[in-house]
């Protein structure tokens, strides 16, 4: 299988590494408006073509999968591009600004040929698996708390004056897509739809989140999930329960060691990541699409529903309005 890649961020140099380590895929070029960056970027990693658009790389009939890593905003327009041009499509999270946006490209992937995932890395960690996996020796579970907070240097250009697109509204931008939504999928896919969601949130000049905490009440617990791009942080993971806690070391988004205490006793683990985190996610989306496996695309695509939704509630709850709720305005 070939795969392009849109932009030419750091984060697609990591994917593109990622990918070719899971031997499965051939990396064949870069989308980028910026032809030397392009061809920059095709030169470190031996791709081949250039694409000013990506209608351009959806003309091409030697694309089999398109990684989406653009400003946010443009994941879903992208997106809908692509698949409609039948092919695959791995977008970087988040990879709708809205509910709308989710809910129409899922309903295109019922007829398009290609398949649709959201590039995030907690769901594929093996740690998530052993965190699940002994849930249940903590009893009843009361807390579950997430944090992830690191300093952009890109906050320092916003308080310059500048209008970087992470820290947009007209990109969907902020810390709560940009990091918080680490802490929203750990925590959906362990226990699945709060009841209530609350987002304190610190707002800057052009009405973005630059840091905040988001609440998520569930009947009989709650979740909170601490975001920052202005701050540095200690970034743990805990999950409290009647009879111990569950602790891992870092955001989500590591998962590398993980601490269980149950009843004084303490177990530890030493979790297996791949040295490029990205790798565990490449070879689930790889090997999805091999298998034709549509049934695990519609599960990962409902719970990305789930978190869209959930991002969206915590949105209004700040007063945080992106430009792509309104699109025609």
């Amino acid at each position: 299988m070939n795969f392009v890649v849109v932009g030419t961020s750091w984060i697609t140099d990591q994917f593109i590494s990622a990918a070719l380590q899971t031997r499965q895929v051939r990396f064949l070029g870069t989308v980028s408006r910026s032809r030397e960056k392009a061809e920059a970027l095709n030169s470190r990693f031996a791709g081949e073509r250039t694409y000013l658009t990506i209608e351009e790389a959806c003309l091409d009939n030697d694309v089999d999968i398109i990684y989406i890593a653009s400003p946010n905003a443009l994941h879903y327009p992208q997106t809908k591009k692509a698949l409609l041009a039948g092919k695959h499509v791995i977008s970087e999270k988040p990879m709708v600004s809205n509910t709308k946006e989710i809910d129409d490209l899922i309903e295109i992937t019922k007829t398009s040929n290609g398949m649709l995932f959201e590039a995030i890395v907690p769901l594929h960690l093996p740690g998530l698996e052993i965190i699940r996996q002994h849930l249940s020796m903590l009893g009843d579970i009361k807390t579950i708390s997430t944090e992830f907070s690191h300093y952009s240097h890109q906050f320092s250009q916003y308080l310059q004056g500048e209008d970087p697109n992470i820290l947009s509204t007209q990109f969907s931008g902020g810390a709560l897509y940009d990091l918080g939504i680490y802490n929203v999928y750990f925590t959906v896919s362990l226990f699945d739809m709060p009841t209530d969601i609350r987002y304190i949130a610190n707002l800057g000049h052009n009405g973005i989140d630059h840091s905040g905490i988001l609440i998520m009440q569930y009947p009989d617990k709650f979740a909170s999930g601490i975001n920052g791009m202005d701050s540095h942080g200690e970034n743990r993971t805990l999950i409290q329960g009647e009879k111990g806690y569950i602790k891992a070391t870092g955001p989500v988004n590591i998962l590398k060691a993980i601490e269980i205490v149950v009843d004084g006793e303490k177990f530890e683990f030493s979790v297996p990541n791949y040295p490029n985190s990205m790798r565990h996610e490449a070879e689930a989306f790889f090997s999805c699409i091999a298998r034709d496996d549509r049934e695990s695309m519609k599960e990962w695509l409902l719970l990305a529903k789930d978190v869209a939704t959930i991002m969206e509630a915590a949105r209004k709850d700040a007063g945080i309005v992106f430009a792509a709720d309104n699109p025609h305005d």
